[in-house]
């Protein structure tokens, strides 16, 4: 049976279709496909998430290789595009505008603003269905002459499937995401910290330089690395623990006398001074400056008499000294940061 120009509004688009199956005598409706949108859009971001997946989870791998603490953006970005087409094909516009088959315990009916038609089984053998979503549950029902339920095993699956892949997407990619743009970033390495030793943003997410001791510290210098262990053989902080930031800077010799001197083939020297350093402690949190000292490098009675097997020279250098300042001890930033760290 087709009624032509039927004229529903969507919030009585069920009750029109269950009417117009009980008025064709095919009783009651029991679920309800919709069709799925066939607009360019939807499948050129299918098509733009589906080849991107493979990139995207590249670019976080180095990322997170790098010690980025955003390196869920590409992630992100591809979640949100599948997202976005999954929405597109299920809530869309149909470029013909949009159909509805509705499964009845005897037939189906067909739905659209512009007609209703109704199939007994028998007549509805062969007809084509289109792109209605959960087409499976619905040719199944088709060959079967008979519904096969609302929430069959297939629907089941696929619901749990695509509430799952949408729950790990939004745990680990949008929300610390989130947290990142309106708390702040959250430190994963304590290699982190390091940035703000060059003038970089703080960690909103770190815990703040209050309450009772300890306060933990991490260090760095402007070479790679971090200092020599200076928490008494304890191990590092949790990243996340960490409270105070210290940066230590070059600042100049601590004496003019030459502590060591090293000579090597072709004239190279490798001369080594007592080395003043500038410590800048800052609060992990908020970048806010805590206290500044002087730390000077080991000296002569420390130093030791033993030579670099090697260093490295520009090509065809001639001979010339190289110039090396000693470090501060592990005692020596104790001494200076036990107060802090302890007080």
């Amino acid at each position: 049976m087709r009624i032509e120009g039927v004229r529903v509004t969507a919030g009585r688009r069920r009750q029109a279709i269950a009417d117009a199956a009980r008025a064709a005598g095919l009783g009651e409706i029991v679920r309800v496909h919709r069709e799925h949108s066939d607009l360019g859009v939807a499948v050129a971001l299918w098509f733009l998430a589906s080849v991107g997946s493979v990139p995207a989870v590249i670019v976080s791998l180095i990322m997170l290789s790098e010690d980025s603490t955003t390196w869920q953006w590409p992630l992100l970005a591809c979640a949100t595009a599948m997202g976005v087409a999954y929405l597109m094909t299920h809530v869309g516009p149909a470029r013909a505008g949009r159909q509805w088959v509705a499964v009845a315990d005897g037939g189906l009916v067909m739905w659209s603003r512009h007609f209703v038609r109704t199939f007994a089984w028998d007549e509805a053998q062969g007809i084509d269905v289109g792109s209605a979503c959960n087409l499976g549950d619905l040719r199944n029902s088709i060959a079967l002459r008979r519904p096969v339920g609302a929430w069959t095993p297939r629907r089941v699956t696929g619901l749990t499937i695509t509430g799952l892949v949408t729950a790990a997407a939004v745990w680990f990619t949008a929300v610390p995401i989130v947290l990142h743009v309106l708390v702040g970033e959250r430190p994963t390495d304590l290699a982190h910290f390091a940035r703000m030793c060059d003038g970089g943003p703080p960690f909103g997410r770190t815990a703040a330089y209050e309450g009772p001791a300890p306060h933990p510290i991490a260090v760095y210098s402007e070479s790679p690395g971090d200092f020599p262990d200076f928490h008494n053989g304890e191990p590092p902080p949790e990243p996340d623990t960490v409270q105070l930031v210290g940066c230590a800077r070059l600042t100049g010799k601590a004496s003019p006398n030459v502590l060591k001197t090293c000579s090597y083939e072709g004239g190279h020297g490798w001369e080594t001074y007592q080395g003043r350093y500038r410590i800048d402690v800052y609060e992990a949190r908020t970048g806010r400056a805590v206290t500044s000292f002087d730390l000077d490098g080991i000296g002569p009675d420390d130093i030791g008499g033993t030579c670099p097997p090697f260093i490295s020279v520009p090509k065809n250098a001639k001979g010339d000294s190289n110039t090396h300042h000693s470090e501060p001890s592990s005692d020596s930033y104790r001494a200076k940061l036990g107060p802090l760290v302890n007080g």
